[in-house]
């Protein structure tokens, strides 16, 4: 039989057999790598939707917490992994950003990752330890100014989201506030509780708790309009940072080369998931917004994001990493 005959009879039979793998899939463990520590707004929300579908499947879907290196070690083992669908990388702001503050960069992320699902969008909040004596934006930036550079803010690691926002809030009011950067939301909030640095822009769902147990002051939300569980705190917008918003995003990606019917596999179960009364009454409840984007709306969003914050990162002068 000539190769081109054998080729295309080859082709025609992988073509019949992928909806079939795509159904059969997975028939072991799936790891999904989070690249901060255990306990943050990632974490959390990659927990609470793989315990869905692991359910929905009858399979084993298995949490691995990678943090560090500004996410880069997950992302890079995200790489490292087989095209197979066995491994997942539940992402944020950093995946895409700390490669643009190294001189080296260890992947791009457009070409190493396929985008599978946005999950979720979190505006962050100012927020400051009570040791600090103010409780509107005047009086923080006044006291900023009486602390001869020594204020510190919080991020959830070098390039992440209220990192950069913090960044841009700084130009903003016109303060020195320096940077300590943790290794994901949950070290950082600790920090912050102890009055071992400042304030931060920290995740709604991580500092509401605080908020009602008074370890946590809120001066003003970085959103676009005053969020309905906190209806007496005022946007940033409203008290003279015109237009600025800084809000978390979160979601998952494979490596590039995975089968498309897997992806959208795991897009569609992330999506099915997100709808479910149980979700939305533990994640939506905390002010984040549901998402569950395709793939190709994940990547258009995550594509806008790489140009914002590449903007962001030359107005605010980040250079490189901590």
């Amino acid at each position: 039989m000539p190769i081109h005959r054998r080729a295309l009879i080859a082709s025609a039979f992988a073509l019949l057999a992928a909806p079939a793998f795509a159904n059969d899939y997975p028939t072991r463990p799936v790891r999904i790598l989070v690249p901060f520590a255990p306990g943050g707004g990632t974490d959390l929300i990659t927990r609470t939707l793989a315990d869905v579908i692991a359910k929905s499947w009858n399979a084993s879907v298995v949490i691995e917490n990678k943090p560090g290196g500004g996410t880069t070690i997950a992302t890079q083992a995200a790489i490292a992994a087989a095209a197979d669908g066995y491994t997942l990388l539940a992402a944020a702001n950093s995946m895409i950003v700390s490669p643009m503050l190294m001189p080296v960069k260890p992947y791009v992320w457009d070409r190493d990752l396929v985008p599978v699902s946005l999950f979720a969008l979190s505006p962050h909040i100012l927020v400051v330890h009570p040791s600090v004596p103010a409780r509107t934006l005047p009086e923080f930036i006044a006291w900023t100014k009486t602390q001869g550079g020594k204020a510190t803010f919080a991020s959830f690691g070098n390039g992440s989201s209220n990192h950069l926002g913090f960044e841009m809030l700084k130009r903003e009011l016109g303060i020195e506030i320096n940077h300590i950067p943790y290794k994901g939301s949950a070290p950082a909030m600790n920090d912050l509780v102890a009055g071992h640095v400042n304030a931060m822009l920290g995740d709604l769902q991580n500092v509401s708790e605080q908020l009602q147990g008074g370890t946590l002051r809120a001066i003003a939300v970085a959103n676009e309009k005053r969020l309905s569980s906190l209806p007496d705190l005022p946007t940033l917008d409203e008290l003279g940072a015109k237009g600025f918003t800084s809000k978390s995003w979160f979601g998952a990606l494979a490596k590039t080369g995975t089968p498309p019917e897997i992806v959208a596999k795991w897009s569609s179960a992330f999506a099915e998931a997100l709808k479910r009364p149980d979700v939305q009454q533990r994640i939506g409840a905390l002010g984040i917004e549901l998402i569950g984007a395709s793939p190709e709306e994940a990547r258009a969003f995550m594509t806008r994001e790489a140009a914002r914050m590449e903007d962001a990162i030359k107005q605010a002068g980040v250079k490189s990493a901590d």
